[in-house]
């Protein structure tokens, strides 16, 4: 699972999910157009980091939170990604005559 957005209108700025997420995702900012801000709610301020742990969800009291599948990106490919360990010990020290 993701947070995949938060209901303004449901979201009374608490903080508990701010407080409550391990990695930092949530953070508060003022909501709303400038001459019409509907004051601090939570925010999805780094979507990448969220774990898919559901603390958020959890202790959000008036379910503001709504998450979806979460499927966690690839790594990046690491240079001796799929090479066996004797080839490339052969292959550096090559390199190094």
């Amino acid at each position: 699972m993701a947070i995949e957005r938060i209901d303004f209108d449901l979201c009374d700025g608490c903080w508990v999910c701010v407080e409550s997420c391990p990695a930092d995702v949530l953070r508060m900012a003022q909501v709303g157009e400038a001459w019409e801000t509907t004051g601090w709610k939570a925010i999805i301020a780094y979507p990448q980091d969220c774990h898919g742990c559901k603390l958020c969800v959890q202790d959000c009291h008036v379910n503001a939170i709504t998450v979806s599948q979460f499927v966690p990106l690839p790594k990046p490919f690491q240079p001796h990604q799929g090479v066996s360990s004797p080839i490339l010990r052969r292959i550096l020290m090559e390199e190094r005559v």
